[in-house]
């Protein structure tokens, strides 16, 4: 069940990991299409520099600093963003980092730290911001997983497990406050040229593999799709409220094939090396 259209000029627009990447891109094309964006990071000075080329392009936009991990840190700036700004229309979920390895090879501390970015940001997110959302009665929240959410990797148990959790998370959320008029949709972007690599953890015990495995990732990363390409498909996705959004010829070949392909068949690609 989808809306006919959000017409997202005026609306007020909160991106997370918005200093760099897929929401730096979505940042701007939200000020595009009329929002006032609200542009936070954990990183102050980026998130300014999205700020700045948001106001350049749309309405004014604002910079924030925020650790999503923190949970009362989330509460406090959704606090501060209802007193300052009268709350949010839009609210988009991007802040994620990356790991690669194997399973064996990481630790319980690599686990719960891409953990608390990748998921528990989103969720600490939708429950800080999730009442006003309710309380608007039409809004749109957009949590960013990825198209390893359905396609399972030998080497990427700790990253597949967090995108996976985002992408159930999103549906039941999206089951829950439909009857409220808040979407939710799930981002599930392939493979992408952006930054992650460089907050990305390559934990393989062998020195020379992780080395090879960042050097080949770093050469598929460069030939990805555009961030563009993930922030128009998302900003078509709130308009007509879509449940999942696929960017890029490798995430829905991946989501029809989960869909389609023997489970010994998808165990055969999870275990081939990209």
């Amino acid at each position: 069940m989808g809306r006919r259209d959000f017409d997202l000029s005026g609306t007020r627009a909160l991106v997370t990991g918005a200093g760099s990447g897929i929401g730096r891109a979505i940042a701007l094309e939200l000020a595009r299409k009329g929002s006032h964006v609200l542009a936070v990071d954990q990183h102050g000075e980026t998130a300014e520099k999205t700020a700045l080329a948001c106001s350049e392009i749309g309405p004014e936009a604002r910079d924030l600093t925020c650790d999503v991990t923190d949970s009362e840190a989330v509460r406090d700036l959704a606090g501060r963003v209802e007193a300052d700004h009268g709350g949010i229309d839009v609210l988009v979920n991007n802040a994620g980092v990356g790991m690669t390895g194997h399973f064996v090879d990481m630790s319980i501390d690599d686990w719960r730290w891409i953990r608390a970015v990748n998921l528990d940001g989103v969720v600490h997110c939708c429950h800080a911001f999730g009442p006003g959302l309710l309380a608007r009665g039409r809004a749109q929240v957009v949590n960013v997983a990825s198209a390893l959410a359905y396609t399972p990797r030998a080497t990427e148990a700790a990253y597949v497990t967090t995108k996976a959790a985002v992408l159930a998370f999103s549906q039941c959320l999206r089951a829950d406050w439909a009857a409220s008029g808040v979407g939710v949709t799930a981002a599930c972007p392939g493979v992408i040229n952006t930054p992650i690599l460089e907050s990305t953890r390559f934990v393989n015990a062998d020195d020379e593999e992780a080395e090879d495995v960042a050097e080949r990732a770093a050469k598929l990363f460069a030939v990805g799709h555009s961030p563009e390409l993930v922030a128009r498909d998302v900003v078509m996705a709130i308009r007509v409220d879509k449940a999942v959004v696929l960017s890029g010829f490798e995430a829905r070949m991946g989501w029809y094939g989960h869909r389609l392909l023997p489970v010994r068949a998808q165990q055969r690609i999870a275990r081939r090396r990209v």
